[in-house]
């Protein structure tokens, strides 16, 4: 079985899974060690693409930081009865510009040794109710902490195949990035990504598109 996602459609197939599905129950973050095994045979494409695939298909939050000086990465992998572990060290073989860690129940793609400050700007508290994934990362960029900052963001774009789902978030002390993967988590989406654009703008987007 091969998957070749040059040209990715709706309805592609990215996993085979190998024993029972991680929870995808709102709020809840499984650590990869709890996560079952699964097998991507092959993969040929965009590594946003296939992240935001995988963290719809198993429930697990990922966040992609791209890099500036190369902002679109083509990976392929070939692994097979592989684990997600397994899965993102490919990932980040097949793109060596690329590192990522797990951090509180999140896995964080960004580029080795080139992270964007504004991603580790410190959030004292911030509160959001019934909002979407969009309204809540407006509503994130309109802090104090973050205002100067949010005047540099661009509009991302929202997948349309993302269901709006409305949730209330409530966080202290925690970094960008960090937010970033909270809003992430509970509105459902389980993935975001960060581009840093030309003159000095950036875009905060939940499609890898």
């Amino acid at each position: 079985m091969t998957i070749n996602m040059t040209k990715i459609t709706a309805a592609a197939v990215l996993i085979v899974i190998c024993g029972a599905a991680a929870s995808r129950a709102i709020g809840q973050q499984p650590t990869i060690s709890k996560i079952q095994p699964l097998r991507i045979v092959k993969f040929d494409g965009d590594m946003a693409y296939l992240l935001a695939h995988l963290a719809g298909s198993w429930g697990v939050t990922i966040g992609l930081e791209t890099d500036p000086k190369q902002p679109k990465s083509q990976v392929s992998l070939d692994v097979r009865d592989a684990t997600l572990t397994d899965v993102l060290n490919a990932v980040v073989k097949s793109a060596p510009r690329y590192q990522w860690r797990e951090r509180d129940g999140c896995i964080e793609v960004l580029p080795v040794g080139a992270s964007s400050p504004i991603l580790d700007t410190m959030i004292h508290n911030f509160r959001a109710t019934d909002v979407d994934q969009t309204e809540a990362v407006n509503r994130l960029m309109s802090l104090p902490e973050l205002r100067g900052i949010g005047m540099g963001r661009k509009a991302g774009s929202v997948s349309s195949q993302t269901k709006i789902e409305k949730f209330s978030i409530k966080l202290d002390g925690v970094t960008m990035r960090q937010a970033l993967c909270g809003i992430a988590n509970e509105s459902g989406g389980r993935f975001w990504i960060f581009r840093t654009l030309d003159e000095g703008l950036f875009s905060i987007s939940n499609s890898p598109r």
